[in-house]
């Protein structure tokens, strides 16, 4: 990944994967903990073994994103944030 993925992006990827932990929470508040990488680097192994080469590659931009983010708490506004490319 050359630059970063943005919110709506980051959103988009994440919707069909909420997991009620990690996942959802970096989904719905772009929250980031210790946690977050570990649950997309399971989530990556278990797209890996239904050969889903394309969401495989989508949740790898996500960690990258979240690598040089790093943890962070609760982000204000990120669902505003997130969705405001769409209007």
């Amino acid at each position: 990944m050359t630059e970063y993925v943005t919110e709506q992006q980051i959103r988009s990827i994440l919707h069909p994967y909420r997991d009620g932990g990690p996942i959802s929470r970096l989904y719905a508040t772009g929250e980031i903990s210790e946690h977050t990488i570990p649950a997309l680097v399971d989530l990556m192994a278990s797209l890996d073994l239904d050969d889903r080469d394309t969401e495989i590659d989508q949740i790898h931009d996500v960690i990258d994103y979240v690598t040089q983010v790093g943890c962070r708490p609760p982000v204000t506004r990120w669902t505003t944030a997130a969705t405001r490319g769409q209007q």
